[in-house]
């Protein structure tokens, strides 16, 4: 993970989510020291976040393009990106997304979900459904992918309803990037 501790590191996944593959000179915009821009590269490909494609048309060139873990913490750093500013968005199909707000309306229906503390790997969140109240634990672990992201205890998984919660909680966002910068 010490490749997503360089300078641009954030910025370049995220650019090279915009479609399936990049020439190095398309990323000049975002850092324009070529030396840079190479140090970088290689770091992000030696942990597997990126795969450079020699071209063999013309001049010796490559293209880049995200591997799937690099598609998975990218896809993480823009929803961590968004849950800061509270614009969390999907962007999924009509029918979907009124199937995904009935079954988030029933599931909310009789729960109530308050945040408690936050501890140095996980946080604490009070759920209350139908009269009964527990305290939930959520963790920042790696997903299969090698992906640090939220995990419920109790519902051991990483897309529950708490786990979704958590993301829109100051404390959980500042704590996931303390995690992130410290290479855990």
């Amino acid at each position: 993970m010490a490749s997503l501790d360089l300078k641009y590191a954030y910025s370049v996944l995220e650019r090279l989510t915009e479609k399936d593959s990049f020439m190095k000179q398309e990323l000049f915009d975002i850092v324009s020291s070529n030396q840079t821009l190479d140090k970088l590269l290689d770091a992000l490909e030696k942990d597997g976040y990126i795969v450079k494609k020699l071209n063999v048309y013309g001049r010796r060139t490559y293209t880049i393009s995200l591997t799937d873990k690099g598609k998975a913490v990218a896809e993480q750093l823009k929803i961590a990106e968004e849950a800061g500013k509270g614009e969390l968005v999907a962007e999924i199909s009509e029918d979907k997304a009124k199937k995904r707000d009935d079954n988030f309306n029933r599931e909310t229906a009789t729960l109530n979900l308050r945040y408690i503390n936050a501890y140095k790997d996980y946080v604490t969140v009070e759920e209350t459904r139908k009269g009964s109240t527990q305290i939930i634990k959520i963790y920042a672990r790696e997903d299969d992918h090698g992906v640090l992201r939220l995990w419920c205890e109790a519902d051991n998984s990483f897309n529950c309803i708490h786990a979704r919660y958590a993301w829109t909680l100051p404390e959980v966002q500042e704590l996931y990037w303390k995690i992130v910068k410290e290479g855990k």
